[in-house]
């Protein structure tokens, strides 16, 4: 699995993902902006990155390639070619991340109190391909995305 992270002044490597930033919608009295850094301890068959906002830890996007393992520790065997988000941080804040190829990879935690993990956003892609996505802190009409790519 190929790995690479993008950013506007760092450039890190993690499984499965590429990522930078951009800021969207703003419904808080402050333009707060997300970014999204590579998780150091990673896990086979995940990829994933932390989640900040405005340089404060918000939470968890993950990406199962293969199925295997049981990251949410739900007692299932996760799914490939799948989105989870995890939620951890008591702040009124969710994590919803979303891959711009279809709705069925979207993983949200909106609604829920921390700690939450979403349920997998699943869909068969073509192995080998590689699918843009976001991953945001969310709140409300409140959006702040960090942009990421996976290969399936």
């Amino acid at each position: 699995m190929r790995v690479h992270l993008k950013h506007a002044l760092v450039g890190l490597a993690a499984l499965g993902f590429v990522l930078g930033t951009q800021t969207a919608a703003q419904a808080e009295p402050t333009t707060k902006e997300a970014t999204a850094v590579a998780i150091s301890t990673l896990r086979s068959p995940y990829g994933g990155v932390n989640v900040y906002l405005d340089g404060v830890y918000a939470g968890q996007v993950w990406w199962s390639q293969d199925p295997g393992g049981d990251l949410n520790g739900d007692g299932n065997t996760d799914p490939g070619d799948a989105l989870i988000a995890y939620d951890n941080v008591a702040d009124g804040y969710g994590i919803e991340a979303t891959l711009r190829t279809s709705d069925s990879h979207k993983a949200t935690t909106r609604g829920h109190s921390s700690p939450y993990w979403s349920p997998w956003g699943t869909g068969n892609l073509t192995e080998g391909d590689t699918y843009y996505g976001d991953a945001c802190v969310v709140k409300g009409t409140f959006s702040s995305c960090a942009s990421f790519s996976v290969v399936a």
